[in-house]
């Protein structure tokens, strides 16, 4: 019988990310089960780490009591094994792992192997592992962990909304596009904004919703806007928070997130949710994520491919509206958060 879960949180539990919603998801979840013991919030500059974090983490740890199950979100885990290491013994050490931190965009070679080694070896500490799709579970198997130490748990979307709205309005001759992701290189809103570049001769608008957690990429990306006469036609909104998105889901025509990596990718549920078509990629988790008839996908980082994927959009009403359809069908049929808050309630207490 597993002793009580404690949760080791990487900063904020209110940081309006996919990876911090699914946090507070499943934490509510261990709550609801009886399961929870607490939450533990370690803050710190990670992925990086410092000697302050690790003396925050380890006046943490060092309450956990004996046999206490420890889940560590990915995001932390690798960086603090230093002050996780010596309490192996004592605690069931449970890794959740979004995506490996190697695969972040904007590594270089070196850096990327460097964190890929440490995070693998890191994880072999672990009782446990549980990643947030089977994407990121091969993942983990082709870098050598053990796949029978890891347990597939993906996230859900809330409950289901009233979509007749949808049916009752059309586009019109303009599209509303919506982005909504953290201003970080890995998210691709670059690569959106030179798509869109080539594209300005139709009719669309842009709003891009997101925390410029990277203040270069930020700068980069507003000097882009400003660099292609864009200013008037995609607006930068920064951080919103979670109870403000619904005017942004629900005003939209077109979900667009060209991204270079997920390990899933709840931001194109949630457009699902809200009935929005999908432009997204073909990245990591995302065809794993994103319904067959709600999305169009192309590569990576393939500018030509996601404009040319924009253009039929924009220029052919009916496949437009096929695709919307198509996204209004596959709400009704997407996971729920109970689904995944019981499946993680019994990932990390079941046979430990």
């Amino acid at each position: 019988m597993a002793g009580p879960v404690y949760f080791l949180v990487p900063g904020d539990p209110e940081t309006p990310t996919g990876g911090f919603v699914y946090d507070r998801h499943v934490v509510d979840g261990l709550a609801e089960a009886g399961s929870l013991g607490g939450i533990l919030r370690v803050d710190g500059p990670f992925p990086a780490t410092d000697t302050d974090t690790l003396a925050r983490a380890a006046a943490a740890l060092a309450a956990v009591p004996d046999g206490a199950v420890l889940v560590v979100d990915g995001l932390a885990y690798g960086p603090l094994i230093e002050a996780l290491r010596p309490h192996a013994g004592r605690l069931v050490l449970l890794a959740l792992v979004h995506h490996p931190l190697g695969d972040e965009t904007g590594l270089g070679n070196a850096e990327r192997t460097r964190w890929l080694h440490d995070e693998v070896a890191a994880l072999r500490h672990a009782r446990r592992i549980v990643t947030t799709s089977r994407t990121t579970a091969r993942r983990l198997a082709a870098l050598g962990i053990d796949p029978a130490l890891v347990r597939t748990v993906p996230p859900g979307v809330d409950d289901p909304l009233d979509l007749a709205f949808r049916a009752a309005r059309s586009a019109g001759d303009r599209l509303r596009l919506l982005t909504v992701a953290t201003l970080v290189p890995r998210k691709g809103q670059d690569l959106l904004v030179e798509a869109l570049a080539r594209l300005t001769d139709r009719a669309w608008t842009a709003d891009l919703v997101g925390d410029a957690r990277n203040p270069a990429f930020a700068r980069r990306i507003r000097e882009q806007i400003a660099s292609r006469g864009l200013g008037n036609r995609i607006t930068l909104h920064g951080a919103v928070p979670h109870a403000e998105l619904d005017r942004f889901w629900r005003a939209a025509d077109l979900f667009v997130l060209p991204s270079r990596h997920e390990g899933w990718g709840i931001a194109y549920l949630e457009a699902v949710r809200w009935g929005l078509p999908v432009v997204g990629t073909t990245a990591g988790a995302i065809p794993e994520a994103v319904p067959a008839v709600a999305g169009v996908l192309v590569a990576a980082d393939d500018i030509d491919a996601l404009t040319a994927a924009l253009a039929r959009l924009l220029d052919e009403p009916a496949a437009y509206r096929r695709l919307a359809a198509g996204a209004v069908q596959a709400a009704a049929t997407l996971r729920r958060w109970p689904d995944t808050r019981r499946e993680f309630n019994v990932a990390v207490t079941e046979g430990l």
